[in-house]
């Protein structure tokens, strides 16, 4: 359904009584002063003190909703919202909503998702933060960089603004403080336009921080890790799969020189861990993109796309004839080693490439067994 309001300002809440008042009355300011029609949500989140008392009577729209967690009252707020741009922040007051006035004319210059900027060219304030969070949302940032190829310095700031119509097409999913990591993360792998702003973070006047510092970091890393697949399991994967059978060529004569040193069969047990780990890591990964890409976590991309072009008999095939060809390596040094009286063992290179090749071969199978039910459950 259409309507003329342009901007919605989004707070989630949870007994912040103090201060949620004073939010309201700021955004309602800013929207003021901006000459457009607006609306501010207040997203109760379980509170048992005034926090939606004092909500009403400062004019906002109070929602509840019941399902604990950071993402599951912004998604709530996100879904009432009525406006064309969204802004969100926390309705303690430590970002100041009237500072919504230059997020919101960003968003009508056209830029789909509008960061605050609190460390590059914005201000926190002495005690506002402490230096955990100084030090953790710097590198998280620096992570998140790296792995989608965006150019944020606050991937964590709490104030921020988005158009309707871009957070719709991102289909956000999680339900704690890790849904920031989550806007980021797909606002920058559907190339979205970003840009940012500068803010001011103020020290905490009412509750006390509902941000844990070691469970909340870990789970805002543990998504980037989840979400960033090529780095964390593909590409490791190929480095160290392509490491274990490099010494397995090397060493394919019965020894290999380097540096004036030689090297014998007894490198290639490390080759071996080498080889089955890169596979099961990469393994992993294919698994990961699948499963991301069926629960619409993730838009399909090449690796995806290969994954789904392979037919399931194709992949069986490929394990059975890896299993075949470490049958008949074994087979092989059996019976080398039966023409020697079973006495030394003289083809141990080959019983390490067997037994190799055979384990690679079984996790083929199964692993194609798993992604056949990834698809089905799709």
């Amino acid at each position: 359904m259409k309507t003329d309001i342009e901007l919605s300002i989004i707070m989630p809440c949870f007994n912040e009584e103090k201060t949620v008042g004073i939010c309201i009355k700021k955004a309602k300011k800013a929207i003021k002063d901006l000459k457009i029609k607006g609306e501010v949500i207040v997203v109760d989140n379980n509170s048992t003190d005034n926090s939606i008392k004092n909500s009403l009577k400062a004019g906002a729209r109070v929602v509840k909703e019941r399902k604990a967690g950071y993402g599951n009252a912004l998604k709530r707020g996100f879904k009432e919202a009525k406006g064309k741009y969204i802004i969100m922040a926390d309705s303690d007051d430590t970002y100041d909503f009237y500072e919504s006035k230059k997020i919101y004319k960003k968003l009508k210059q056209g830029y789909d998702l509008v960061m605050g900027d609190r460390y590059k060219r914005g201000k926190i304030e002495k005690g506002a933060t402490p230096l955990s969070h100084k030090i953790g949302a710097p590198i998280l940032t620096f992570i998140l960089n790296i792995f989608y190829h965006t150019k944020i310095s606050d991937a964590h700031c709490g104030i921020r603004g988005i158009s309707k119509d871009a957070y719709r097409s991102l289909n956000m999913q999680t339900e704690g403080m890790e849904f920031a990591s989550e806007m980021i993360v797909k606002a920058g792998k559907m190339k979205l336009n970003i840009t940012e702003v500068p803010v001011t973070l103020s020290k905490r006047k009412g509750s006390e921080a509902k941000l844990s510092t070691f469970s909340d970091g870990w789970r805002h890393l543990s998504f980037l890790l989840t979400q960033g697949t090529n780095f964390t399991f593909i590409y490791p994967g190929i480095l160290i799969f392509l490491l274990g059978t490099l010494i397995f060529i090397l060493l394919s004569p019965g020894h290999f020189t380097i540096f004036g040193r030689t090297f014998y069969y007894h490198v290639l047990y490390i080759a071996s861990i080498f080889v089955i780990l890169g596979y099961n890591i990469l393994i992993f990964g294919i698994l990961t993109k699948q499963y991301s890409s069926n629960e619409k976590f993730i838009k399909p991309d090449r690796i995806t796309k290969i994954i789904k072009s392979i037919n399931m008999n194709k992949i069986l095939l490929f394990g059975l004839f890896l299993i075949l060809l470490s049958i008949g390596i074994l087979t092989d040094a059996y019976i080398i080693w039966s023409r020697n009286h079973f006495g030394t063992l003289l083809s141990s290179g080959k019983v390490i490439a067997g037994v190799t090749i055979f384990i690679l071969g079984s996790q083929t199978i199964f692993s194609g067994l798993f992604s056949k039910i990834i698809e089905l459950k799709k």
